[in-house]
């Protein structure tokens, strides 16, 4: 599958070496340099510096032949329009936006946006240890 991961912090580098791994194509979007560059250089996955909602970024990622496209910032704003962007304008199939703040996973639900919440994933998963 061809994948888009905006956003290149702890979740979305980590996602994009296991889906690398699995033989997937990327491109990763982050509009801080310093991120793409802590990915290394035996990443191979197509890295572009720009804001993550931006037309022509997204165009340069190929986001018209994306399969997948991931909004994995640690800012809900950026998540919610790039996610927006990607299912309303570019038609594609499958749009996931991570939570980064839990009081507004309300918003993501109102839009219609599929979404992980990472910390209710982890309080979920300690209180089932206990």
């Amino acid at each position: 599958m061809y994948i888009i991961i905006a956003g290149c912090g702890r979740i979305g580098s980590n996602l994009a070496k296991d889906l690398l791994d699995d033989g997937h194509d990327l491109v990763i979007v982050d509009r801080d340099k310093q991120r793409l560059d802590l990915l290394g250089t035996g990443l191979n996955a197509t890295r572009i510096l720009g804001i993550e909602y931006d037309l022509d970024i997204l165009r340069e990622a190929g986001i018209e032949h994306a399969d997948v496209f991931l909004a994995l910032t640690q800012n809900d704003s950026i998540n919610i329009t790039a996610c927006q962007v990607a299912k309303d304008i570019f038609n594609v199939n499958t749009v996931v936006a991570k939570v980064a703040d839990v009081s507004k996973e309300h918003i993501y639900k109102s839009l219609n946006i599929q979404y992980i919440n990472p910390i209710k994933l982890g309080i979920e998963a300690l209180k089932s240890r206990i």
